[in-house]
């Protein structure tokens, strides 16, 4: 029988790099970070990516609320814009995170707690919303997803101003 000596150490039991904890690397970090991570490394700022992933994010539900009231619902049409969308979200979201513990290594476990908090309480917003403008087409979700990105524009530039690029690697 093994005993813990013979146990391969743990990838999650590594020290990550102050200030980008959720992209410490792609490998392990989850699919959706992996190009956010190599895009960090090679140089590019977190409040970059940031802004990048607002702006295509609310392009991709733009271009879904668009498709559906000019060509109707259709398959391919529906999954590409979802594909931009989910594809943005993952430069949000890694993005999001590093820069609130980045921001918030004084208390992390507040930090984590309140972006958590939030994360969920937003999905708890608009599940029933779609639901009540019913089920019969993609346009409810599409309206629904673009006011959450055109809220988070309004975020970004009131509240994370990415001009200013605090929370960034090298304030840390």
């Amino acid at each position: 029988m093994p005993t813990a000596q013979d146990l391969p150490e743990r990838r999650s039991e590594r020290q990550p790099e102050p200030g980008i904890p959720s992209l410490q690397g792609g490998e392990d970090s989850t699919t959706s970070a992996a190009p956010s991570a190599r895009l960090v490394r090679r140089g590019i700022r977190l409040n970059t990516l940031l802004t990048a992933g607002v702006s295509l994010a609310a392009l991709g539900t733009l271009v879904q609320v668009v498709l559906v009231l000019t060509a109707g619902e259709t398959l391919a049409g529906t999954w590409a814009s979802l594909f931009v969308t989910v594809a943005a979200i993952g430069l949000i979201f890694p993005a999001v995170m590093s820069i609130a513990q980045t921001l918030g290594r004084r208390s992390p476990g507040a930090a984590s707690a309140v972006l958590g908090g939030l994360q969920f309480l937003c999905g708890a917003l608009a599940s029933p919303l779609v639901g009540l403008f019913g089920e019969g087409s993609s346009l409810p979700m599409a309206v629904i997803m673009l006011c959450a990105m055109a809220a988070a524009a309004v975020a970004l530039t009131a509240l994370a101003r990415p001009w200013r690029r605090e929370g960034e690697p090298s304030d840390a």
